[in-house]
């Protein structure tokens, strides 16, 4: 019995009770709204934290501006330029099907109907290195500071981060502080 049939039914065992019928009328179309709205595609989400989408350029400009806004928080660092240099570029991995026989198998990419691969997922590139140039890179207390603080967030050992000091500040001896 299909679901108009139910309703039909329940409308004229609920003939004399007409706020019964109305009732049952307005569960169905209620539940049918809600079936035909679980069908619709979920809007795309993304968490505070994940990686920007797009290419591996706007995922390291991505990485440079924030790294640069954080590293201008430190105390002493002053006016931050950062730039980040990345092993290679983003990894795409494409679904596959594999067929099996008795002694062969075989392995194809899936493809969409309008003929491109399906990507299973994007491998977003390691980062090689981090230079960062700032107001207080001359000072060995800031610079250590600002070290820990890219090798923390990014897990790079200290020989791939490079600080240093803005130009402009020349008369400041290495290690000195602002007076």
């Amino acid at each position: 019995m299909s679901l108009q049939e139910r309703l039909k039914a329940l409308v004229k065992a609920a003939g004399e009770k007409p706020r019964a019928a109305a009732l049952a009328m307005a569960l169905g179309l209620a539940a049918m709204a809600l079936l035909f709205f679980s069908e619709l595609p979920a809007p795309a989400q993304r968490s505070a934290d994940a990686p920007p989408a797009g290419t591996a350029a706007d995922y390291q400009a991505g990485l440079e501006a924030r790294l640069a806004e954080l590293i201008a928080q430190v105390e002493g660092a002053g006016q931050t330029t950062v730039m980040v240099t990345l092993e290679s570029t983003e990894e795409r991995i494409y679904a596959t099907d594999t067929r099996t026989g008795q002694d062969q198998s075989q392995q194809t990419h899936v493809l969409l109907e309008d003929g491109t691969a399906l990507e299973e997922t994007t491998c977003l590139p390691a980062v090689r290195g981090v230079a960062v140039v700032c107001d207080g890179g001359g000072n060995v207390e800031v610079e250590v500071r600002i070290t820990a603080l890219v090798s923390a967030l990014l897990d790079l050992p200290a020989n791939r981060i490079c600080v240093e000091q803005r130009s402009g500040r020349m008369n400041q001896p290495k290690g000195g502080t602002d007076l």
